[in-house]
C-alpha cells in the first residue's frame, strides 16, 4: 500500500493543471486504487484517499458522483468524509447509496439528515438491514406513509416505547401499516390492543388471518375486550354540547381555558375537559374524545404536548382519562422525561398525522364508518 501513496500525491498534482474533463477519469483511476487495497486499508490510509476524492467531487459532474457513491456505499472502510458528503447531498441518486448502505455513517449523521432532507432521504435510511431506535424515532416523526410502512415492516429496525407508540398511532385507520405493525414481534401486549382498538373491521380480519393458531386466539380475546368496552367511554351529545356552551363563554381567554384543563382534569369533569382541549388544539370534540377516552394514554400526551401544556396540567390529564386502565404510575411509558423528549414540533405532526387518517366522527365521539377509535 505505500507504493500507492507516491500515485497519489502525483495525481493529485495532475488535478491542478488537468482540464475539467479529465477530473473524472482521474476520480475513477483514484476510486479503483481504493477498491483494489480496500482490505488492506488503514484508516491513515483511508483519510489521504479522503482528502484527495473530497477535492475531485467538487469538480466532477453529477454522474461521476452517483457511480462513485454505488461503488463505496458497499465498502466498511470507504473514506468517512466523502461518506459524510455523499450522504448528505441533496440528490437522492447521489445520497441513496450511502443512505441505504454505508456502515461508515453513524447513528448521529443518520438522524441529522432523516431531520432536514427530503422523504427519498429518509426512504432510503429506511431500507437499511439494520436501524437502531434513535433513527427510527426520527423517521418515525417525520417520515410520510411510505416512510413509516417501510421501518414497519424492516425486521431489523429497533424501535423505542415511544417510537412503537407512533407507529400504532400512525397505523390508526390505515389497514396497510396495522398489519405490518401487527404483525412485528417487538409490539407490546397493551400497544397491540391499541392497534386492535383502532383499527377497521378487514384490518382484524386480515391479521387473523395470517397469524398463528396461537397468536389468533390472543387476538380474539382482545377483540373480545374491545368489544365489551365499546360505549363503556363515551360522553353523551348533551354533556358535549353542555361543555361546549360553558367552555366557549371564557375561550378567548387562552391562558385561562389552560388552567381551566387543570380544573376540569383535577374535578373528572371529562366532557369539559375535552370541550377546552379542543378549544386550544382547534380540533373538533370528537376528534380530541377519542385520544382522552382510549385505553392507552399515548395520543392523550401527545395532544397535550402538542399544544404545549405544562407536565402538571399534563398529568392531571393522563390521570383522569377514564379509559386508563390505572393511575400514571402503572404506566411507566408515560414519564415527565418521555414528556420532554417529544418536542412540540413532533406532537403537531404526529396528531395531524393521526387526525388525517381517521373517519370523520360524529358528535357523540363515535366513527361514521369502520374506522373506529374506540
Amino acid at each position: 500500500m505505500t507504493q500507492a501513496l507516491p500515485v497519489i500525491d502525483e495525481l493529485e498534482r495532475v488535478l491542478t493543471t488537468s482540464p475539467a474533463e479529465k477530473h473524472a477519469a482521474i476520480l475513477k483511476r483514484v476510486t479503483d486504487l481504493f477498491l483494489a487495497n480496500g482490505a488492506n486499508i488503514t484508516e491513515n490510509v483511508a483519510s489521504v484517499f479522503d482528502g484527495v476524492i473530497a477535492r475531485l467531487i467538487d469538480h466532477v459532474e453529477r454522474r461521476a458522483l452517483v457511480e462513485l457513491s454505488t461503488r463505496l456505499a458497499p465498502l466498511r472502510q470507504a473514506p468517512p468524509d466523502v461518506v459524510q458528503r455523499l450522504a448528505a447531498d441533496d440528490d437522492i441518486e447521489i445520497a441513496g447509496p450511502m443512505l441505504a448502505q454505508s456502515e461508515r455513517l453513524s447513528d448521529q449523521s443518520l438522524v441529522a439528515i432523516a431531520e432536514r432532507k427530503s422523504q427519498s432521504h429518509l426512504s432510503k435510511i429506511a431500507d437499511r438491514a439494520k436501524l437502531s431506535a434513535a433513527v427510527t424515532d426520527a423517521l418515525v416523526d417525520r417520515g410520510d406513509r411510505d416512510v413509516v410502512s417501510k421501518v414497519a415492516a424492516n425486521s431489523g429496525a429497533q424501535l423505542s416505547k415511544t417510537g412503537m407508540s407512533m407507529l400504532v398511532m400512525r397505523a390508526s385507520g390505515d389497514d396497510e401499516l396495522t398489519d405490518a405493525v401487527g404483525q412485528r414481534p417487538d409490539i407490546p401486549p397493551a400497544l397491540f390492543k391499541q392497534l386492535l382498538a383502532h383499527a377497521t373491521e378487514r384490518a382484524r380480519q386480515r391479521l387473523l388471518a395470517t397469524a398463528k393458531p396461537d397468536a389468533r386466539e390472543a387476538i380474539n380475546r382482545v377483540l373480545g375486550q374491545i368489544a365489551k368496552q365499546i360505549g363503556s367511554r363515551t360522553v353523551s351529545r348533551k354533556d358535549y354540547a353542555a361543555a361546549e356552551r360553558l367552555v366557549q363563554s371564557f375561550s378567548q381567554d387562552t391562558a385561562l381555558t389552560r388552567s381551566k384543563v387543570f380544573e376540569f382534569a383535577d374535578g373528572n369533569r371529562i366532557a369539559e375537559l375535552v370541550a377546552a382541549l379542543s378549544i386550544l388544539s382547534n380540533i373538533p370534540i370528537a376528534f380530541v374524545g377519542r385520544l382522552i377516552c382510549d385505553a392507552e394514554p399515548f395520543g392523550a400526551m401527545v395532544l397535550c404536548r402538542a399544544i404545549n401544556l405544562e407536565w402538571s396540567i399534563a398529568h392531571a390529564v393522563l390521570t383522569t382519562m377514564p379509559g386508563s386502565a390505572g393511575p400514571l404510575t402503572d404506566q411507566p411509558q408515560l414519564t415527565y422525561g418521555d414528556y420532554e423528549r417529544l418536542s412540540v414540533p413532533s406532537a403537531q405532526r404526529l396528531l395531524g398525522f393521526w387526525q388525517a387518517g381517521q373517519a370523520a366522527p360524529d358528535v357523540d365521539g363515535e366513527p361514521d364508518s369502520s374506522a373506529s377509535f374506540n
